[in-house]
């Protein structure tokens, strides 16, 4: 009996210790010229989906160029790496930090210059595969690249050389338009991800952060073909998760109730609109907003007498009316196609629709960009007579919307 008892405890006491091993090791160095004894890289987790931050931890150089760390994690986890310079500042460049998947001892070594140090080489763990060294090594070259100019405006501001910074801005804007480096990043990632069906962690994040738009036959294609080990890795059953709460807003399927609470005061729910058309437009201060904005008031000028609905989703009123104050009259944004920038400012603050912010002190209609999986400008989600979502997406829900509305409503 004694023995039993002691037995029990042992193996209490082992699983309870046991715990701890499930925690990952790894390892994070480095090589990079120009650093400085002091300079900090934080690495940020992102949580995914979303791109919410997580834990971090912070690497203060001990000797120029060089680093080493070695640290503990929950799980595989997608990190951000940022610079903080002990003097100066970080380098201009098109990138907010230099992003990198940890598995369970993964050894992850980083290479390259201070100057273009969000460009950096990855070595280690899912980065040895040569076919994605390749694909990321033309990727950074061209995210370089643009990075230059960007560097080009900041020079080109300091100096009150606004010309030429006006002329470097559009070279930015337009910087993808049939760039060959673009074109063969595009194609290595294409095959990269048509030879590796199986998944693995890189393909995994990838897929996450830009599945929300997807199509679920597409989104259910890839998942069954993956291996069973990637499926129940811990992104692999985030893709899953993620997967069955966009099968919930699928085109075709009814929209989940919700209610907005607009800038007048008026509360408004899914059921206020049945039997008429629901377009629900985010939009703000990006450059896609401002573009579309005068189509989107078109297509209600043509359509609001057949039913047509619009509520504006936006971040803050304020913040906005802030910006058209601040840019003169007459101004032309000539690489956007925009004459006078000021004047469309002061039309979408005088949309013919109520509008909604969601970064003000009402979290239901934050709530509803949760809902809907809005993640960017200029979004638009389309919900028919009948309350199911006919188009969800950036520009090409508008343009549904449109020709949907010409074949159903149109005279």
């Amino acid at each position: 009996m004694m023995k039993n008892t002691l037995l029990s405890i042992f193996l209490a006491f082992t699983a309870a210790t046991a715990l701890p091993a499930q925690e990952q090791k790894f390892t994070v160095s480095g090589n990079i010229g120009g650093l400085e004894k002091g300079d900090t890289l934080r690495f940020r987790q992102i949580i995914l989906p979303g791109w919410k931050d997580g834990d971090t931890f912070d690497v203060v150089l001990k000797k120029d160029g060089k680093f080493k760390y070695k640290g503990i994690q929950r799980h595989d986890m997608y990190y951000i790496m940022e610079y903080h310079p002990v003097n100066g500042s970080a380098p201009a460049c098109d990138r907010t930090g230099k992003t990198m998947i940890i598995a369970g001892n993964d050894h992850i070594r980083i290479s390259g210059s201070k100057d273009y140090i969000y460009y950096s080489t990855l070595e280690g763990g899912v980065y040895d595969d040569p076919a994605l060294a390749e694909y990321l090594a033309v990727e950074d070259s061209v995210g370089a690249a643009r990075g230059d100019i960007m560097r080009r405006i900041e020079e080109a501001n300091a100096a009150k050389d606004y010309d030429t910074s006006k002329k470097l801005a559009g070279q930015f804007n337009s910087f993808y338009n049939g760039n060959p480096g673009v074109s063969r990043s595009d194609r290595l990632r294409e095959a990269y991800f048509k030879d590796n069906p199986q998944g693995n962690n890189y393909i995994l994040v990838e897929r996450i952060s830009r599945m929300d738009n997807q199509p679920i036959d597409k989104l259910r294609e890839a998942y069954e073909a993956y291996s069973q080990e990637v499926k129940d890795s811990h992104y692999g059953r985030i893709y899953a998760h993620r997967m069955k709460d966009i099968e919930a807003i699928a085109v075709g399927n009814q929209a989940p109730d919700f209610s907005l609470i607009l800038t007048d005061g008026r509360i408004v729910k899914k059921n206020d609109f049945k039997g008429k058309y629901l377009l629900l437009f985010h939009w703000g201060t990006c450059p896609g907003s401002m573009q579309i904005d005068p189509e989107v008031q078109a297509l209600y000028r043509e359509y609001k007498d057949s039913g047509l609905c619009i509520i504006g989703l936006t971040e803050s009123i304020e913040n906005f009316r802030s910006l058209a104050e601040s840019v003169p009259e007459g101004s032309s944004a000539s690489y956007i196609g925009i004459d006078d920038l000021h004047a469309r400012l002061e039309e979408m603050l005088s949309h013919p629709w109520p509008e909604a912010e969601t970064k003000t002190n009402h979290p239901e209609n934050e709530r509803v960009s949760d809902i809907f999986m809005i993640s960017g400008l200029p979004y638009f989600v389309f919900i028919g007579p009948d309350g199911a979502i006919l188009a969800r997406d950036y520009h090409p829900a508008f343009y549904e919307a449109r020709k949907i509305l010409e074949e159903q409503a149109g005279e």
